[in-house]
């Protein structure tokens, strides 16, 4: 299919979705107060989670907050969690229908079956426009996820990894006029960070927005940074998006002054031959060690002094959370909403996405300093316990739910 044939479908496509649900939407206007004796706690959760560490990140603190089940939708299984349960769409109507016919199929099976009093979407399409949809017809309240912050709404979402919305392949003002009145139709929108809550309310959104990020079980303990054996974590998806090459370009600047410097890249992707081809031009064999998907994650970065992401764009990096509760220092670039976890120099240090001597810079100001390496490092773990602890997270949503009288 030529480029200008993907768009024009992508943009047909999305224009009935976007319109049918912003249709919906007005005609049933807000959802209606339900009586105690008529409600059921329960909390119907449509998306699709790549790996198991985002999967508890977010469905955790959100059962953990409930007083009864919350019901999510999937792609796949990904694990257990006490108060969810987890329903994946038969994998022949899946194929028949595709992944989100499916979902939309399976969800309004378990709105009927379950009667839950919330409806929630991660990502605008297709999951969110799904709630919205059953919110409105089954009078409750809908929230969107904002997962992405602008990517998924900038342009109508061109930059996001969603096959449709990729496939508009360049800005849309017509799909993203659509995104944004969709958006304000929510009774509750979700994001990450401050920049994202910016963003949607400088195109005149005027509903409910809340800032709940993704959570992370704190480790009982951790070994003191400078005693760790690896001196440089990356973990990520090998995308564009996620610029492994700039983390190997920085790699061979830091290795120019400290050639003994240990790094680890975890994580597989499109990138992977590329980034391996990268290493072995720059003779980095020796200083960085490719990993692949690994399940011991929370390890290496416990054994890791500095976690270096380089990406493009962000919401709050979930693997940069878990990296700063072990006591991993980040050295992040300046995107997404980073900035409201990251303390420029109190724990960790924040830097353009393009300044690679800022970051071999600040990473070899921390690597020859053990005194300023601790400090930091126990200052990223407090902060994280204190803002993105599952028991955290779990509050806010408790907080909030409640004052949406969905939770008591």
């Amino acid at each position: 299919m030529t480029y200008h044939l993907k768009r024009w479908a992508a943009v047909s496509f999305l224009t009935l979705a976007y319109g049918f649900a912003i249709v919906v939407a007005r005609i049933t206007g807000t959802p209606r107060a339900v009586s105690d004796a008529r409600k059921t706690g329960r909390i119907l959760v449509i998306g699709t989670f790549h790996n198991p560490n985002w999967f508890y990140a977010h469905l955790e603190p959100l059962a953990r907050c409930s007083n009864s089940q919350i019901i999510l939708v999937a792609d796949g299984y990904t694990g257990e969690v006490e108060g969810l349960k987890v329903i994946v769409p038969n994998r022949i109507v899946s194929k028949l229908l595709s992944r989100a016919g499916a979902k939309l199929l399976w969800s309004v099976w378990c709105a009927i079956k379950y009667r839950p009093d919330h409806y929630m979407g991660y990502a605008i399409f297709p999951a969110a426009t799904t709630a919205l949809i059953l919110g409105r017809i089954f009078r409750r309240p809908s929230c969107f996820q904002v997962t992405s912050g602008p990517l998924e709404l900038a342009g109508g979402g061109f930059h996001a990894e969603n096959k449709i919305l990729s496939s508009l392949g360049k800005p849309s003002r017509w799909i993203e006029k659509l995104a944004f009145s969709l958006t304000s139709q929510f009774d509750l929108l979700i994001v990450r960070g401050h920049k994202a809550k910016d963003f949607i309310r400088g195109f005149g959104a005027t509903n409910r927005i809340e800032t709940i990020t993704g959570s992370v079980e704190m480790p009982a303990d951790c070994p003191h940074s400078p005693a760790r054996r690896v001196d440089l974590i990356f973990v990520g998806r090998l995308t564009k998006r996620k610029r492994p090459d700039r983390f190997v370009d920085v790699v061979a600047r830091v290795a120019r002054t400290l050639p003994e410097v240990r790094c680890l890249i975890v994580g597989d992707g499109p990138e992977e031959e590329a980034v391996r081809q990268q290493i072995e031009d720059n003779g980095l064999n020796d200083q960085i060690t490719m990993l692949g998907l690994r399940d011991d994650v929370l390890e290496l970065q416990s054994q890791s002094k500095i976690f270096v992401l380089t990406s493009r764009w962000e919401g709050v990096s979930i693997a940069m959370l878990e990296a700063m509760s072990s006591g991993t220092i980040p050295v992040v670039s300046d995107v997404g909403d980073l900035r409201d976890v990251v303390d420029q120099g109190k724990n960790g240090f924040i830097l353009d996405e393009n300044d690679v001597d800022g970051f071999s810079v600040r990473i070899l100001e921390l690597l020859q300093d053990e005194e300023r390496l601790l400090q930091l490092s126990l200052a990223a773990r407090q902060t994280v316990y204190d803002r993105c602890s599952r028991e955290a997270i779990a509050r806010k949503w408790h907080e909030t739910l409640k004052s949406m009288d969905i939770v008591a």
